[in-house]
């Protein structure tokens, strides 16, 4: 009895599923940019805009991170500021409710967004950032500090992401460290990128060290 050829095998399937691993297989890098590595790309003058190009990697800072950059020196404050505007950063939220202990300006999540500017939205986290922000909840502190975050609050958001993303850190201890360890997010110390290297170049071989279980 002839074996059944099963639909998907039609030469049309095979070129959309060929089209779709193609699509993939290019899809730009998710980057998070911890507050710490500005001082870093500062000092070395990262241009991000020809070091990370757009068509290859995505860069994103947490809501947490926006409540570092207005208390940093002026010179790495306007340099931070000319970098998320040229490279495009986005402020990745998750979706949440209105927090009434909160002042309207330190809100950490985004609502359902506005037609005129979808960014100011959040989005739904993923069950493997839950399981880390569950993990690191207790490490938070409760007296505010002069940003307007609770002690370890900004690393505890920055590892949730490690999880489905590429956190670049010049620190990747505590809530880092055991996100990487414990729940296998994707944390790449930039303390070992040299100078001379390419940091796009860098940032690949630190992935592929990653997925090998050479971090």
């Amino acid at each position: 009895m002839p074996f059944a050829k099963c639909a998907n095998t039609t030469p049309a399937s095979l070129r959309a599923l060929a089209a779709a691993l193609a699509k993939m297989s290019t899809m730009p890098i998710a980057l998070f940019i911890d507050n710490n590595v500005w001082d870093l790309f500062l000092t070395r003058g990262t241009d991000l805009l020809s070091e990370l190009p757009p068509n290859e990697f995505t860069i994103q800072i947490t809501r947490e991170a926006e409540f570092e950059i207005p208390l940093m020196p002026l010179d790495a404050r306007q340099y931070v500021e000319d970098a998320i505007r040229v490279r495009n950063v986005k402020t990745d939220r998750y979706f949440g409710f209105y927090d009434e202990s909160l002042p309207p300006d330190q809100q950490r999540v985004g609502g359902f967004g506005d037609k005129n500017n979808p960014d100011i939205g959040g989005r739904f986290a993923s069950e493997e950032e839950l399981a880390v922000l569950r993990q690191e909840r207790p490490s938070i502190g409760t007296a505010k500090r002069p940003t307007g975050l609770f002690k370890n609050e900004a690393d505890v958001s920055l590892a949730a992401r490690s999880a489905v993303s590429v956190v670049l850190t010049c620190d990747g201890k505590r809530s880092l460290k055991r996100a990487r360890d414990v729940h296998g997010g994707t944390v790449i110390d930039l303390k070992r990128w040299r100078s001379e290297e390419c940091l796009s170049d860098f940032i690949r071989a630190e992935i592929a060290r990653a997925k090998d279980g050479n971090c």
